[in-house]
């Protein structure tokens, strides 16, 4: 005797609970991520200070240049904005060109000057302060004059 198949598929179930609690969840975490630590880079190793504090505030139109060690060059530095990277002293020049691009955006786009603008300079503990200062000699090439300084805090 030869069995016969059921016509039907079987139970189902309905997914409708399942999507709506994915997208509570995505909701939710996305709302808990902090923005502000995604563009900060894990070579640079900030100094401790005892009277830094956080920013009360974000600041407006703000660039920040990160001075990190070079991965394989450890008594080199280099300057990162985002994900571009200036080797040492011999890429002040294009790091010129990429902060006259800065200023252009925002005086274009925001009808801003370049005054108006924040450095937000995070350096690394143990870059010289020479190098430091040829980078804020830079920025001041490009019009920029207001600068903010990133630490870390110690904890008492």
């Amino acid at each position: 005797m030869a069995r016969r198949r059921r016509s039907g598929d079987g139970p189902e179930s309905d997914m409708t609970p399942m999507i709506d609690m994915v997208f509570q969840l995505l909701i939710f975490f996305m709302i808990l991520i902090n923005f502000a630590d995604a563009d900060q880079n894990a070579r640079v190793k900030l100094p401790e200070n005892d009277i830094v504090k956080p920013p009360e505030q974000p600041v407006p139109d703000a660039v920040t240049l990160q001075i990190a060690a070079q991965e394989k060059k450890r008594n080199e530095y280099s300057v990162l904005i985002g994900a571009e990277e200036f080797l040492g002293e011999k890429d002040l020049k294009r790091l010129k060109a990429a902060l006259d691009k800065e200023v252009k955006f925002v005086k274009t786009e925001k009808k801003k000057t370049a005054k108006d603008m924040t450095i937000i300079l995070r350096v690394h503990k143990d870059t010289p302060i020479g190098f430091v200062n040829k980078v804020i000699h830079t920025c001041q090439e490009a019009d920029l004059e207001n600068f903010a300084l990133r630490a870390t805090a110690k904890v008492k």
